[in-house]
């Protein structure tokens, strides 16, 4: 397979506007909710604003986690949700060691960022942007930006977090 395309963000370039919330949020249910958005922005006491998406990891632990066989990759590598086969049972959330699918607040499904690019293309500050591993490498050779997810994982994608 190619290397995986995924969106990331530079919390240091974030400054936690939360347009990529929304616009998400608006693009697949036309509504602004935070709750309904497949990505979400998390700011630290520090200052730092880390906006979150889905890893689309190669090793998708939300695959097989479902039960129901409703999550699976495309043949491009995006991890998708199936929302036929879906029943929202939550093992997919309780996988994904990113934190990056949620359940859907009205339909009880899994949701999750499927690298639209939508909010790329409307990030003011240019925080974000879909990628792969050698592309992100080049980008910041010195490993900054997931070096600061790193740091601060327990904060992003901790129990804590997830309450």
């Amino acid at each position: 397979m190619s290397q995986l395309h995924f969106v990331i963000g530079d919390p240091e370039v974030c400054t936690g506007c939360m347009i990529c919330v929304t616009v998400c949020s608006m693009h697949f249910y036309k509504v602004i909710s935070p709750e309904r958005s497949r990505t979400r922005v998390v700011r630290l006491d520090n200052g730092l604003d880390f906006p979150l998406f889905c890893r689309n990891c190669e090793d998708a632990q939300c695959i097989p986690a479902c039960p129901n066989g409703a999550i699976s990759r495309t043949s491009k590598g995006t991890v998708i949700v199936n929302n036929a086969k879906c029943n929202g049972t939550g093992a997919c959330v309780e996988a994904c060691p990113y934190f990056a699918v949620h359940i859907h607040p009205d339909t009880r499904k899994a949701i999750k960022c499927i690298q639209c690019g939508e909010c790329v293309r409307r990030c003011p500050a240019d925080a974000i942007w879909i990628t792969t591993v050698d592309e992100l490498t080049e980008r910041d050779p010195k490993g900054k930006i997931l070096g600061l997810h790193e740091e601060y994982s327990e904060e992003l994608y901790g129990e804590e977090a997830r309450r």
